[in-house]
Protein backbone atom coordinates (compact mmCIF):
# COMPACT_ATOMS: atom_id res chain seq x y z
CA UNK A 1 0.00 0.00 0.00
CA UNK A 2 2.76 2.55 0.83
CA UNK A 3 4.29 1.53 -2.58
CA UNK A 4 1.57 2.01 -4.39
CA UNK A 5 0.92 5.89 -2.41
CA UNK A 6 4.72 6.14 -3.36
CA UNK A 7 4.05 5.42 -7.36
CA UNK A 8 1.67 7.71 -7.53
CA UNK A 9 2.92 10.39 -5.71
CA UNK A 10 5.96 9.93 -8.23
CA UNK A 11 3.25 10.41 -11.30
CA UNK A 12 1.83 13.27 -9.56
CA UNK A 13 5.42 14.94 -9.31
CA UNK A 14 5.77 13.93 -12.80
CA UNK A 15 2.82 15.43 -14.37
CA UNK A 16 3.94 18.82 -12.29
CA UNK A 17 7.13 19.01 -13.44
CA UNK A 18 5.85 18.91 -16.94
CA UNK A 19 3.03 21.55 -16.20
CA UNK A 20 6.09 23.66 -15.16
CA UNK A 21 8.08 22.99 -18.18
CA UNK A 22 4.88 23.96 -20.04
CA UNK A 23 4.59 27.26 -18.40
CA UNK A 24 8.78 27.88 -18.83
CA UNK A 25 8.26 27.99 -22.88
CA UNK A 26 5.00 29.75 -22.94
CA UNK A 27 6.68 32.63 -21.09
CA UNK A 28 9.26 32.36 -23.37
CA UNK A 29 6.82 32.82 -26.56
CA UNK A 30 4.99 35.06 -24.92
CA UNK A 31 7.97 37.36 -24.07
CA UNK A 32 9.08 36.97 -27.68
CA UNK A 33 5.68 38.10 -28.85
CA UNK A 34 5.44 41.37 -26.43
CA UNK A 35 9.11 42.33 -28.17
CA UNK A 36 7.82 41.49 -31.73
CA UNK A 37 4.87 43.96 -30.58
CA UNK A 38 7.57 46.07 -29.17
CA UNK A 39 9.84 46.61 -32.53
CA UNK A 40 6.65 47.31 -34.91
CA UNK A 41 5.85 50.46 -32.09
CA UNK A 42 6.95 53.31 -33.91
CA UNK A 43 6.87 56.47 -32.69
CA UNK A 44 5.55 55.75 -29.04
CA UNK A 45 8.30 55.23 -27.19
CA UNK A 46 6.72 54.86 -23.60
CA UNK A 47 4.30 52.19 -24.83
CA UNK A 48 7.27 50.64 -26.35
CA UNK A 49 9.05 50.64 -22.77
CA UNK A 50 6.08 49.52 -21.30
CA UNK A 51 5.37 46.64 -23.54
CA UNK A 52 9.39 45.35 -23.54
CA UNK A 53 8.70 45.46 -19.62
CA UNK A 54 6.02 43.22 -19.81
CA UNK A 55 8.17 40.95 -21.95
CA UNK A 56 11.25 40.93 -19.42
CA UNK A 57 9.15 40.36 -17.07
CA UNK A 58 8.10 37.14 -18.77
CA UNK A 59 11.77 36.22 -18.97
CA UNK A 60 12.20 36.52 -15.65
CA UNK A 61 9.56 34.06 -14.86
CA UNK A 62 11.24 31.54 -17.25
CA UNK A 63 14.11 31.94 -15.50
CA UNK A 64 12.76 31.48 -12.13
CA UNK A 65 10.44 28.40 -13.36
CA UNK A 66 14.07 26.98 -14.59
CA UNK A 67 15.38 26.84 -11.50
CA UNK A 68 12.87 25.31 -10.50
CA UNK A 69 12.70 22.22 -12.45
CA UNK A 70 16.39 21.78 -12.71
CA UNK A 71 15.98 21.14 -8.83
CA UNK A 72 12.97 18.48 -9.47
CA UNK A 73 13.22 15.15 -10.66
CA UNK A 74 14.20 14.93 -14.35
CA UNK A 75 11.12 13.85 -16.86
CA UNK A 76 10.65 13.46 -20.14
CA UNK A 77 8.43 16.06 -21.80
CA UNK A 78 6.42 16.41 -25.01
CA UNK A 79 4.60 19.88 -26.59
CA UNK A 80 1.46 17.10 -27.19
CA UNK A 81 1.21 17.31 -23.77
CA UNK A 82 -0.18 20.56 -22.88
CA UNK A 83 -3.00 20.98 -21.45
CA UNK A 84 -5.96 22.33 -24.09
CA UNK A 85 -6.50 26.47 -23.28
CA UNK A 86 -2.44 26.72 -23.08
CA UNK A 87 -2.24 24.64 -26.86
CA UNK A 88 -4.60 27.10 -28.31
CA UNK A 89 -3.04 29.74 -26.94
CA UNK A 90 0.75 28.91 -27.79
CA UNK A 91 -0.58 28.02 -31.54
CA UNK A 92 -2.48 31.50 -31.87
CA UNK A 93 1.04 33.08 -30.60
CA UNK A 94 3.05 31.62 -33.24
CA UNK A 95 0.21 31.93 -35.81
CA UNK A 96 -0.13 35.62 -35.14
CA UNK A 97 3.48 36.24 -35.18
CA UNK A 98 3.54 35.02 -38.57
CA UNK A 99 1.06 37.25 -39.56
CA UNK A 100 2.76 39.92 -37.64
CA UNK A 101 5.97 39.10 -39.62
CA UNK A 102 4.60 40.95 -42.97
CA UNK A 103 3.90 44.15 -40.48
CA UNK A 104 6.42 47.01 -41.09
CA UNK A 105 4.29 48.86 -38.18
CA UNK A 106 1.44 48.49 -36.28
CA UNK A 107 -1.12 51.16 -36.31
CA UNK A 108 -2.02 53.16 -33.31
CA UNK A 109 -5.52 51.89 -34.03
CA UNK A 110 -4.33 48.39 -33.89
CA UNK A 111 -2.26 48.75 -31.03
CA UNK A 112 -5.43 49.27 -28.82
CA UNK A 113 -6.98 46.62 -29.85
CA UNK A 114 -4.23 44.49 -29.84
CA UNK A 115 -3.49 45.80 -25.90
CA UNK A 116 -7.03 44.60 -24.76
CA UNK A 117 -6.62 41.02 -26.46
CA UNK A 118 -3.13 40.89 -24.95
CA UNK A 119 -5.03 40.48 -21.27
CA UNK A 120 -6.28 36.98 -22.32
CA UNK A 121 -2.69 35.88 -22.17
CA UNK A 122 -2.59 37.33 -18.88
CA UNK A 123 -5.49 35.63 -17.64
CA UNK A 124 -4.34 32.56 -19.01
CA UNK A 125 -0.92 32.85 -17.61
CA UNK A 126 -2.93 33.84 -14.09
CA UNK A 127 -4.93 30.88 -14.20
CA UNK A 128 -2.06 28.31 -15.15
CA UNK A 129 -0.32 29.60 -11.80
CA UNK A 130 -3.13 29.65 -9.89
CA UNK A 131 -3.01 25.78 -10.20
CA UNK A 132 0.70 25.42 -9.13
CA UNK A 133 0.10 27.44 -6.42
CA UNK A 134 -2.63 24.65 -4.87
CA UNK A 135 -1.76 23.43 -1.62
CA UNK A 136 -1.04 19.67 -2.89
CA UNK A 137 0.89 21.05 -5.98
CA UNK A 138 3.24 23.06 -3.71
CA UNK A 139 3.43 20.41 -0.97
CA UNK A 140 4.76 18.27 -3.60
CA UNK A 141 7.38 20.44 -4.64
CA UNK A 142 8.24 21.10 -1.11
CA UNK A 143 8.88 17.48 -0.78
CA UNK A 144 11.20 17.03 -4.03
CA UNK A 145 13.28 20.18 -3.39
CA UNK A 146 13.77 19.56 0.59
CA UNK A 147 16.76 17.25 -0.58
CA UNK A 148 18.67 20.55 -2.11
CA UNK A 149 17.14 23.56 -0.17
CA UNK A 150 16.06 24.08 3.57
CA UNK A 151 12.79 25.32 2.66
CA UNK A 152 8.93 26.00 3.92
CA UNK A 153 5.82 26.03 2.46
CA UNK A 154 5.71 29.79 3.10
CA UNK A 155 8.76 30.17 1.49
CA UNK A 156 7.95 28.41 -1.59
CA UNK A 157 4.68 29.96 -1.84
CA UNK A 158 6.40 33.73 -1.50
CA UNK A 159 8.27 32.82 -5.42
CA UNK A 160 4.95 32.46 -6.85
CA UNK A 161 3.16 35.21 -5.02
CA UNK A 162 6.02 37.36 -6.62
CA UNK A 163 5.27 35.94 -9.97
CA UNK A 164 1.43 36.18 -9.78
CA UNK A 165 1.71 39.76 -8.80
CA UNK A 166 3.84 40.52 -11.45
CA UNK A 167 1.01 39.17 -13.88
CA UNK A 168 -1.78 40.67 -12.18
CA UNK A 169 0.59 44.20 -12.76
CA UNK A 170 0.48 43.11 -16.46
CA UNK A 171 -3.00 43.95 -16.67
CA UNK A 172 -2.99 47.33 -15.25
CA UNK A 173 0.27 48.03 -17.50
CA UNK A 174 -2.03 46.71 -20.59
CA UNK A 175 -4.76 49.18 -19.78
CA UNK A 176 -2.19 51.78 -18.82
CA UNK A 177 -0.72 51.43 -22.58
CA UNK A 178 -4.47 50.82 -24.32
CA UNK A 179 -5.60 54.67 -22.28
CA UNK A 180 -2.33 56.28 -23.78
CA UNK A 181 -3.30 55.14 -26.86
CA UNK A 182 -6.57 55.55 -26.68
CA UNK A 183 -5.70 59.49 -26.13
CA UNK A 184 -3.34 59.61 -28.84
CA UNK A 185 -6.30 58.68 -31.71
CA UNK A 186 -8.11 61.58 -29.97
CA UNK A 187 -5.42 63.86 -29.79
CA UNK A 188 -4.57 62.89 -33.61
CA UNK A 189 -7.27 61.97 -34.75
CA UNK A 190 -5.63 59.18 -36.07
CA UNK A 191 -8.23 57.89 -38.66
CA UNK A 192 -5.82 55.13 -41.01
CA UNK A 193 -7.99 52.19 -41.52
CA UNK A 194 -7.64 49.54 -38.89
CA UNK A 195 -6.48 46.00 -39.94
CA UNK A 196 -8.05 43.46 -37.94
CA UNK A 197 -5.27 40.84 -36.55
CA UNK A 198 -7.57 37.53 -36.89
CA UNK A 199 -5.45 35.29 -34.62
CA UNK A 200 -5.83 37.20 -30.98
CA UNK A 201 -9.48 36.50 -31.03
CA UNK A 202 -8.02 32.83 -30.11
CA UNK A 203 -6.37 33.84 -27.07
CA UNK A 204 -10.22 34.32 -25.79
CA UNK A 205 -10.44 30.67 -24.86
CA UNK A 206 -11.47 29.20 -21.03
CA UNK A 207 -8.38 28.72 -19.40
CA UNK A 208 -7.38 25.43 -17.60
CA UNK A 209 -4.67 24.01 -16.65
CA UNK A 210 -3.19 20.45 -15.42
CA UNK A 211 -1.70 20.26 -11.92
Amino acid sequence: MVEGAKMGKHEELKNLTNSIKCLIVFENKTAALYGDIADKTIDLPLVKSLLLTIGHDSEKHSTILKGIVQSLPKTSWKSNELPKAMAEAWRSIDAFQVELSDVEEILTLDLSNLAAELNSLEKIMIEAYDVLMRYGNLELMMDALGSVYNLDLELLKRIFIEVMHDEEHHKEILLTVKELIDQRVLEKKDLSPVVRFQNPDAWNVPATATG
